[in-house]
């Protein structure tokens, strides 16, 4: 524990001497990770899909907040889905906009786990940023949950037809929006992982509020095995399990706990040894607080004894 502590005291000293330059850094690279990946689904437009126009996005997107990166990831994916037809690219821009006024209300400080999300599906580890945010976030950052994981299978339902929308005709363009919003809204697969995403959510989120001691690793912990539970039962209503997608889940699910415990105790460490409950009233109310300090330990100071050379008579 000293050294997760030691290792968080030196990250977070090294980011207060240097915080424009690691948060420019950082916004730059989050946006690249999530462009590169836009770029390899929705490669419609020669312009935006080629590397120098997504460097020179994510560069610009450094100097933006972090609340407005996601304008730029959306009005560039619009933009190239309009290049493969305009009733796409009009569609997508409604839901879009729906989703990112929606998500600006209640969760903007929320954009870089918004854009990380559908990286994390692509490694096979989605309920990393779920549980992360039910430790951490309050109970309205489940939106980004809802909202990353529309983005994600909207991009990849385009992508997996993209040959289809591209081979129709200008006068099939309402055929090619009925089958976008049937492929994505009426897919029991993307509803159902919604659906364990959205349970694993209010699982840890209720779980963590419990009044026991290492109460956030036990949710951590109970949320993982219902994300693997939860994701082979749906899978099994599916008809589409395999001994592959069980090794997906199983592996995926343990390793986005052990991360999750790993980022936790890195952020928020707590020293559960010395709790304390206090109370007190006032006029109208009697107050019970349980209290967890912060774990923390005195770095080490060494004292060093000079010893004269004696002299030779």
């Amino acid at each position: 524990m000293n050294k997760l502590i030691s290792f968080r005291n030196r990250i977070e000293s090294i980011y207060l001497k240097h915080s424009r330059v690691l948060g420019f850094v950082g916004r730059m690279l989050i946006t690249f990770a999530c462009l590169m990946i836009l770029r390899s689904s929705v490669d419609f437009n020669s312009i935006l899909s080629s590397l120098w126009a997504v460097i020179l996005l994510s560069v610009i997107c450094g100097f933006v907040p972090l609340r407005f990166l996601m304008v730029i990831v959306l009005a560039y994916t619009v933009a190239q889905v309009f290049t493969l037809s305009t009733a796409l690219g009009i569609v997508f821009l409604i839901i879009l906009a729906i989703m990112y006024l929606l998500f600006f209300r209640y969760a903007p400080t929320y954009g870089p786990a918004l854009m990380l999300l559908p990286i994390m599906f692509l490694l096979r580890i989605p309920v990393l940023i779920p549980i992360l945010l039910a430790v951490m976030g309050p109970a309205v950052s489940v939106i980004v949950v809802i909202f990353g994981t529309i983005f994600y299978y909207l991009i990849f339902f385009l992508d997996m037809n993209a040959a289809t929308f591209a081979s129709s005709t200008g006068t099939l363009e309402f055929t090619k929006v009925e089958i976008l919003v049937e492929g994505v809204f009426r897919n029991k697969e993307y509803i159902l992982i919604l659906a364990v995403l959205f349970a694993v959510f209010m699982i840890v989120h209720f779980l963590k509020r419990i009044n026991y001691n290492y109460s956030v690793e036990i949710a951590i912990a109970v949320g993982t095995g219902a994300y693997i539970v939860l994701s082979l039962a749906a899978e099994l209503a599916l008809h589409t399990l395999t001994t592959q997608r069980l090794l997906t889940f199983v592996i995926g699910g343990l390793v986005s706990g052990a991360l999750a415990i790993l980022i936790n105790s890195i952020y928020r460490p707590l020293d559960y040894s010395r709790t304390e409950s206090v109370e007190f009233e006032d006029d109208e109310y009697n107050y019970y607080v349980k209290a967890v300090p912060k774990a923390t330990f005195e770095k080490e100071r060494v004292q060093v004894k000079r010893i004269n050379k004696r002299k030779i008579l």
